[in-house]
């Protein structure tokens, strides 16, 4: 990272209909601590983040050229924006969506996740502190001794902490490849469709 410019992040919340006030509200006290580094917020129908550059949908291909730009890439746990930041050869941050908050129907994302991050494809994150260290991480800066600080409250915080003490099923892979390749002919019918207009 070159440090004669300001550390940028790029954090997409996805394009689900639901909201993930979870990730804003983490995002906003980690901004909170680190204002000096320029945040932009794909938010969608989520609370923005105060400070930072906040856009409800950005089209498709500037977010990508915004996630190529950027230093840390921090997502939602969906795996069409896992399988974007592979294809841009960037190991992103992923908070996934928990069921019982609101942010989802299902477990899906924590399933899809933990495998990810076993496949060393994604720095997955389930807690604020998770964040906040691989942000700290990536950003090459140390990670805050200070008095630790109360979590931030948020609806269904019980049921997260319940759903992330199971143990992780296992995504078979038939399926998983199945669903990938569902998700890659998505996009680039998406992308086909867009060029020709």
């Amino acid at each position: 990272m070159n440090s004669t410019r300001e550390s940028f992040v790029v954090v997409s919340a996805g394009t689900y209909h639901l909201p993930f006030d979870r990730l804003s509200e983490w995002m906003q006290r980690w901004h909170d601590e680190h204002a000096d580094v320029r945040l932009l917020v794909q938010h969608g129908p989520s609370k923005p983040v105060e400070g930072a550059e906040n856009v409800a949908l950005l089209p498709y291909s500037e977010l990508l050229a915004r996630c190529a730009e950027a230093d840390v890439v921090v997502l939602q746990g969906g795996a069409g924006g896992v399988m974007d930041m592979r294809a841009l050869q960037i190991v992103p941050v992923v908070v996934p969506r928990v069921p019982g908050g609101g942010e989802v129907v299902d477990d899906h994302q924590l399933v899809f996740t933990s495998e990810m991050a076993r496949l060393g494809l994604i720095r997955r994150a389930t807690t604020y502190d998770d964040l906040a260290s691989h942000l700290a991480s990536a950003l090459g800066r140390r990670v805050s001794s200070g008095p630790p600080t109360a979590e931030v409250a948020t609806p269904g915080a019980h049921r997260v902490d319940e759903l992330l003490s199971r143990p992780v099923r296992k995504l078979p892979w038939p399926f998983l490849v199945r669903r990938l390749a569902r998700s890659g002919r998505a996009l680039l019918a998406a992308r086909f469709t867009r060029s020709v207009r």
